[in-house]
């Protein structure tokens, strides 16, 4: 009975014996190839600049941002990511400026800017995106970031401006709060001198029904101005004339100026000082902003810091939609990077900081991914305002332009100037600017 045991045990050696060499050298190799694919990722410094995003649980803004910076470098041993905080206030400006200085970061926010995209600063990082990925994001998104066929970004989530209220001062003057965020011009200009009073004799104390900061690189005006089906641009062109234009224009200079139910800080160019006017000194019951402040306001109510709020879409006038403009997309993109290493591990970088569509929300975007439902009924009202919402034009020189018809209105109100010369003379402005070009 030992006999054939014996024999099988001989044979399983001289087996062994024989194949032992041929699969140590199979695995040698394969060790060999793994520790070549690591050294052929990149390792080095990544430099990246972003603005807050503040939340219940970050009210900060920058603990997200650290978070993934933190488990990505864990993920990618020898990347560092040297990370620089931007302001609300001077973010932006800074960016620009970096950008003509030659000292962009190797990651920046870009939102669907044209800006950045067309004046050739950035990667475009089309090879990495398959058509499967493409499929994950909703209608227009990626779009939004494509500029003569290729793809400059990542995007994280859609924001646009939106009308935050003060429901207990709606209540207080027993006004209706819009249904379902959506109102029409007339109940939103009956609201807003309802809720444009003062108090007391001596030490007055002003309420003012609307707060609308006229700063330059914004789109607060925009729901306004396209009141009555005026449009922007027409086969990227500028069109901002005529009569729809005109009517625009008037509508805002009767809230400044006709009616005066906005609040003065408005003009004065501090935006911060009009959301504290509107979340502490709570002089003013509706506040224009952008929609992922949302974040921010919950943050507030959530300590019981703040009063209920709500939020609704610009009035419905002519044209009857609450059509509005704005960059609508915040994503990130690579500053032009001729190191493919580099740029494809910058790429898994911004990959990885838009993938979470929970934490999207939770920052107060609405989700760019076709998977991730909304169930908030506030943000419900800003994914809706979104779809509501032109992206900005890809127009050369856009920003100048959306500057010059902010501070040609604004100069407008200060000086008590009609609507039809003010069209005209932002008209005027942009013909130049065009052909400066």
């Amino acid at each position: 009975m030992r006999k054939p045991f014996t024999t099988l045990l001989y044979l399983l050696v001289i087996f062994f014996l024989i194949y032992w060499p041929y699969y140590m050298n199979l695995y040698e190799k394969g060790q060999m190839q793994d520790k070549k694919h690591e050294e052929e990722e990149f390792r080095g410094i990544i430099t990246f600049w972003d603005f807050p995003h503040p939340s219940i649980e970050d009210p900060g803004g920058f603990e997200f941002i650290k978070r993934k910076i933190e488990v990505f470098q864990y993920k990618y041993p020898g990347v560092v990511i040297d990370f620089e905080p931007l302001s609300y206030e001077n973010g932006y400006k800074k960016l620009i400026n970096s950008s003509k200085e030659g000292s962009l970061p190797d990651i920046l926010p870009v939102g669907a800017d044209f800006y950045f995209i067309s004046n050739g600063y950035l990667s475009p990082i089309t090879k990495y995106i398959d058509e499967e990925l493409k499929k994950q994001y909703k209608e227009g998104v990626i779009d939004a970031l494509k500029y003569k066929g290729n793809i400059y970004g990542m995007p994280l989530g859609m924001y646009t401006n939106v009308l935050f209220l003060n429901v207990d001062m709606f209540y207080e003057k027993e006004i209706k709060l819009p249904e379902n965020g959506e109102w029409n011009y007339e109940e939103f200009m009956d609201s807003m001198i309802k809720l444009t009073y003062s108090e007391g004799k001596q030490d007055k104390k002003f309420f003012y029904g609307l707060g609308i900061s006229l700063t330059p690189d914004n789109y607060n005006l925009w729901g306004f101005l396209l009141l009555d089906g005026a449009r922007v641009f027409d086969e990227e062109k500028y069109s901002f004339f005529g009569p729809q234009a005109v009517s625009g224009v008037e509508k805002v200079l009767d809230l400044f100026n006709k009616y005066k139910v906005v609040n003065p800080v408005s003009l004065e160019g501090d935006r911060e000082k009009l959301w504290q006017d509107f979340i502490t000194t709570k002089n003013t019951a509706v506040l224009v902003e952008e929609s992922y402040k949302i974040a921010q306001l919950k943050n507030l109510q959530s300590k019981g810091k703040l009063f209920e709020f709500d939020v609704a879409m610009y009035p419905e006038g002519e044209s009857g939609i609450p059509l509005t403009l704005s960059p609508k997309i915040y994503a990130y993109g690579i500053k032009k990077e001729k190191n493919e290493k580099k740029l494809e591990m910058e790429y898994k970088f911004i990959k990885f900081l838009t993938e979470d569509q929970q934490k999207a929300i939770e920052l107060g975007y609405v989700p760019v991914k076709k998977d991730k439902i909304i169930e908030d009924d506030k943000m419900k009202v800003i994914e809706l305002a979104t779809k509501y919402t032109n992206a900005i034009p890809q127009i050369e020189g856009w920003g100048k332009i959306n500057n010059t018809v902010i501070s040609k209105i604004k100069e407008g109100i200060k000086n008590n100037k009609n609507a039809f010369d003010i069209t005209e003379e932002i008209k005027n402005s942009v013909n130049q600017l065009v052909q400066q070009k």
